[in-house]
């Protein structure tokens, strides 16, 4: 039954949070692009599972990606907006993210020919005046979010709630927030770092019991640097580098084996049925 979601954030290891914060941009700006190493990576395990995912592709990467992203969607997978810049929208007046967003929305539809209808904000970084940035997407024919997650870093359990409640209320947008697992007085996310540091079993065992708890279907994410542990080594403070740097030589098979478990869709195809 494939009626769990796969979504991949397609930028640069160099966009990640924990080095966009802590590298100069200086070095930044001249650091090779890899963001096709993992990416392919994913595709290939796709293809040889038939799963379908929904891309999350930052408008800077696909202005130097373009064949990448229109493979990407020639293969059946959705392209939708993580914005153009890598800037978290809390950082942003209102009138800077919609011009990043419509900025993103012109070049990945000029590349693949389709509308964009998800929007994925960099790092689940939405604040807590979501109903404005929520009409912004509106305004844009954007039809669902997947920015609300439930982070141990960023404000707990209760601020993520809070903007649930307000999601479920509204009916402009839909919400596809990515799942975490319940264990006793914590709540742990599923994905991305999370996935590397967790045994594999919490990870599969957090994806199947949150399926017949929810209203939308449990929901995995993942960057295609976390399948490339031959990118540069970067100068940052030890635990920065610790979280981004952990497990990166085993995500590919961990990935194989939870792609051969579980069965995989976009979103787009989700609200289609």
């Amino acid at each position: 039954m494939d009626e769990h979601i796969f979504t991949v954030d397609v930028e640069e290891y160099y966009h990640a949070e924990n080095v966009c914060e802590n590298v100069s941009k200086e070095i930044i700006a001249g650091l090779p692009g890899r963001v096709e190493v993992g990416t392919r990576k994913i595709l290939d395990m796709l293809a040889a599972g038939g799963h379908k995912a929904t891309f999350f592709v930052l408008g800077r990467v696909a202005e130097k990606n373009e064949r990448l992203v229109r493979e990407i969607s020639r293969l059946g997978h959705e392209i939708a907006s993580h914005g153009y810049e890598h800037i978290s929208p809390s950082k942003l007046t209102f009138e800077e993210f919609e011009n990043d967003l419509v900025k993103s929305i012109s070049i990945l539809s000029g590349i693949t020919g389709k509308k964009v209808r998800g929007y994925r904000a960099p790092s689940f970084s939405f604040p807590d005046q979501i109903e404005r940035f929520f009409g912004i997407l509106a305004k844009h024919n954007i039809v669902y979010d997947s920015s609300i997650s439930y982070s141990l870093f960023r404000g707990g359990y209760r601020l993520f709630m809070r903007k649930m409640i307000f999601c479920e209320a509204q009916r402009d947008i839909q919400e596809f927030a990515p799942s975490f697992i319940s264990m006793g007085p914590f709540r742990l996310p599923l994905g991305g770092g999370y996935f590397r540091a967790y045994p594999y079993k919490m990870t599969y065992k957090g994806l199947m019991s949150t399926y017949s708890k929810r209203v939308v279907p449990p929901l995995f994410y993942i960057h295609p640097w976390e399948l490339d542990p031959e990118q540069p080594r970067l100068q940052m403070p030890w635990m920065k580098s610790f979280r981004h740097y952990l497990n990166l030589d085993g995500t590919n098979e961990k990935l194989k084996r939870l792609l051969s478990d579980i069965k995989f869709t976009s979103i787009e195809r989700y609200l289609e049925k």
